[in-house]
């Protein structure tokens, strides 16, 4: 059967409707084909320009935490979407530039399962340009969900 070529799925989220979308998906499939999920959430990294080191200190620590906070909620919320599908799980937060991080991660996956928009509704046409850098630059197959 074709299906149970999907057995390693990696499911990046941002938090978006769009990605919680492409979750469910991803668990439907890694259901289906007896496969488990690997839910990324990539942390991008703060940069701050033209201020004062003491400001920017406060202000990088300050949006640092706020961005690991979205991240354990958004891979928290995919994950109990699994347990609950009976699809074992495993979470990921990293730092760094989504599409680089998400490209290397994949290494090794049967599939990779993205929103076709992110959090910052900055769109190429229909793909958000995380999207289609993934699509683009993927090595395995990259299933976009709108």
């Amino acid at each position: 059967m074709v299906i149970d070529m999907f057995e390693e799925i990696l499911i990046a989220t941002d938090g978006s409707d769009h990605s919680a979308r492409a979750a469910k998906r991803g668990i439907d499939l890694a259901k289906v084909s007896g496969g488990r999920v690997t839910v990324l959430y990539v942390v991008e990294p703060v940069v701050i320009t033209d201020v004062s080191h003491n400001i920017v200190d406060d202000v990088v620590v300050g949006m640092r935490r706020s961005r690991m906070k979205d991240a354990e909620k958004a891979t928290n919320s995919v994950e109990e979407l699994a347990k609950a599908a009976g699809v074992p799980a495993e979470k990921k937060i990293v730092e760094g530039y989504p599409a680089e991080v998400i490209l290397e991660i994949s290494k090794g996956m049967d599939l990779v399962v993205v929103g076709s928009m992110g959090r910052t509704g900055l769109t190429r046409f229909l793909l958000g340009s995380v999207a289609e850098k993934v699509v683009r630059n993927s090595e395995v197959p990259v299933m976009v969900v709108q």
